[in-house]
């Protein structure tokens, strides 16, 4: 299985090469608790400031599967603005790629229970492909590693009340190039990306909430991504739910607050392509820490599907 493994990479890593139409950004089933990766407008939205770290295995078990680890800060520094910073690592088979950036929001209040908040995202990435890895010197595609760094920027909207939310975003909007060739005709770029997401809180008496959400992420020759997830919330303590990512997998959803600063998710993912077959499906862990919830002087807002 290792050996085949290495080879369908192989022939994955080449197509998107030659296609540039492959994954070029990490996918997340628990999107919700670490949304300021997809949208800078989300910033400082609690009013308080958030650590979220989250680790996210692909294909459990093969050799060179997609690992990802995401780690972002984000809170309100005065009335109106917020901040934010994020770091993602994603390595796939050779390819190894670091994503720093820098977070701003401004929000005012749409109504007396409704905030509109817009961001700017602006940073860069670091990409890093040892094709050497591969021992193909012949190819001359496959014979020179590769070191790129990218800037970037992004944008977003992020409407909330208590109980409901709608996030409007667009990411990579430089669509820098991410691997080409001289005197070959090939190239792989990085496309913009534009997320769609909502939610909304039910209350289903005085334990329990249903909670459900999805997520549209569109992406210039390549099918929508399309995420529907609902869970049920008791107590404010425990959440279990169910995610849907069409025509890719099924996910079970498990969260748990520990207490008010602290709560922990996990997911599972079982493909519902043949690739299920030969895999152990994907793994999703989070761990989000409220870092001044009681003290903070701009706490003044309740964002769903958070705390």
């Amino acid at each position: 299985m290792k050996i085949i493994s290495k080879y369908i990479s192989i022939v994955l890593f080449v197509i998107s090469c030659v296609n540039g139409y492959s994954q070029q950004d990490p996918l997340y089933t628990q999107y919700y608790n670490n949304f300021s990766l997809i949208n800078p407008a989300y910033a400082g939205s609690h009013g308080y400031f958030t650590a979220a770290a989250s680790i996210r295995s692909q294909w459990a078990g093969e050799d060179g599967a997609p690992k990802t680890q995401a780690l972002s800060v984000h809170g309100a520094t005065g009335k109106n603005v917020g901040l934010g910073l994020s770091i993602v690592n994603d390595k796939v088979f050779v390819l190894s790629e670091k994503h720093l950036y820098a977070d701003f929001s401004y929000s005012i209040k749409a109504s007396e229970k409704a905030t509109l908040a817009f961001g700017i995202k602006a940073g860069a990435s670091f990409l890093d492909i040892d094709l050497l890895e591969l021992e193909i010197y012949s190819d001359p595609l496959l014979n020179e590693n590769i070191n790129r760094t990218n800037p970037n920027i992004g944008i977003g909207a992020f409407y909330y009340t208590d109980k409901f939310f709608v996030s409007l975003s667009t990411i990579n909007l430089l669509e820098n190039t991410r691997y080409e060739k001289r005197n070959v005709v090939t190239s792989a770029s990085k496309s913009i990306v534009t997320y769609l997401s909502s939610g909304y809180v039910f209350d289903l008496g005085k334990e329990f909430q249903f909670k459900p959400s999805f997520l549209i992420r569109a992406m210039n020759g390549a099918a929508l991504s399309t995420d529907i997830s609902a869970s049920f919330l008791w107590n404010n303590l425990l959440e279990l739910g169910v995610s849907h990512r069409f025509d890719e997998s099924v996910s079970g959803l498990f969260q748990i607050r520990l207490n008010e600063f602290l709560k922990l998710g996990y997911t599972y993912d079982g493909s519902t392509q043949d690739i299920g077959n030969y895999t152990n499906g994907a793994h999703e862990l989070s761990i989000i820490v409220n870092l001044n919830k009681t003290s903070s002087k701009y706490k003044k807002r309740k964002v769903p599907f958070n705390w």
